[in-house]
């Protein structure tokens, strides 16, 4: 009987072990079944921050027609201190919502502007619509200008970031039908007029100082802007910095049109080298802003703000 059993053993393979080679396909095949899930689930994490981005864009491209409508037809102002023609302010104003008195801080000393109005006039009430999901940290996250003891906006006594102004990681820069020809290190490009004048701005908050008159942007009518070009859009810093990755290689960004909607523009296909594509290499770092991308170049950023397709 034992050696019936034995050999019934040996026949379905019951009491035999793997050998080294079997041992390592098992292994191999996990990993590679392990590898694809985790692919899988950092693809789906970030469509669905993307899709969360998306939604923020169009709360605040439905928010901006509200302010308008309030204002006699008036958009909000744009944050762009010493903006071109006459100055050489830096594009990454345009995402500011208004700067503070310093590190610990809730007096507003300039703005608002730009999405800060939009909270301001009760528009928009939840501050971290004006924050992309995907960005958890730093001078365009919501965590940087929120803590508990500290709402938004305001710059925490812990805060390390540098200037004290608050930053959103959208920008708000809607644009005029009427363009202008110009000069640019790109090349004679024709863009979106932009013109700034001295504007002297108020705090809503009781007891903050008088502001000092500032080159700003022109604020204007709903009916002069242009509803096919790009109104907001995620940071355009340098590009490796770009919120929206695949597999941690720069992806594409989310764009609020001027007529309310929003499109996702990726990367490829928008990147072909002196095209003056959004994502035409030489527009970005280190070809522009000295290495630090369109943040820091009006030229760069005006063509890349222009440049995306509805």
């Amino acid at each position: 009987m034992k050696k019936l059993i034995a050999t019934r053993q040996r026949q379905t393979g019951f009491a035999r072990a793997f050998n080294l080679t079997e041992l390592l396909v098992v292994v191999c095949v996990v990993a590679m079944l392990a590898a694809v899930l985790l692919s899988v689930s950092f693809t789906t994490q970030e469509r669905v921050l993307r899709a969360e981005c998306a939604s923020n864009l169009k709360k605040i491209g439905s928010a901006v027609l509200v302010y308008a409508g309030d204002n006699n037809d008036y958009l909000p102002m744009t944050s762009w201190h010493d903006a071109p023609p006459s100055g050489s302010g830096n594009p990454w104003q345009t995402y500011e919502a208004c700067r503070m008195a310093g590190v610990g801080s809730r007096m507003i000393t300039e703005g608002p502007y730009g999405l800060g109005l939009l909270f301001y006039g009760n528009e928009i009430r939840d501050p971290k619509t004006f924050y992309c999901p995907a960005v958890l940290s730093g001078n365009y996250a919501y965590s940087t200008y929120a803590e508990p003891g500290w709402p938004w906006p305001s710059i925490p006594a812990d805060y390390t970031g540098g200037n004290a102004y608050v930053r959103c990681s959208y920008n708000y820069y809607p644009q005029s039908r009427t363009t202008e020809t110009l000069s640019t290190p790109y090349g004679i490009a024709t863009l979106p007029l932009l013109q700034e004048k001295k504007i002297t701005m108020v705090s809503p908050n009781p007891g903050d100082p008088a502001q000092p008159s500032e080159n700003q942007p022109i604020p204007f009518k709903t009916t002069d802007m242009n509803q096919s070009k790009a109104m907001a859009v995620d940071k355009l810093d340098n590009f490796s910095d770009t919120n929206h990755k695949t597999g941690g290689v720069p992806a594409g960004v989310n764009v609020l049109f001027g007529d309310g909607h929003v499109k996702f523009v990726g990367v490829n296909g928008n990147n072909t080298k002196n095209s003056w594509q959004p994502f035409d290499p030489r527009l970005w770092d280190p070809f522009s802003g000295n290495g630090f991308g369109p943040a820091s170049d009006p030229s760069a950023f005006r063509i890349i703000m222009n440049g995306w397709m509805p």
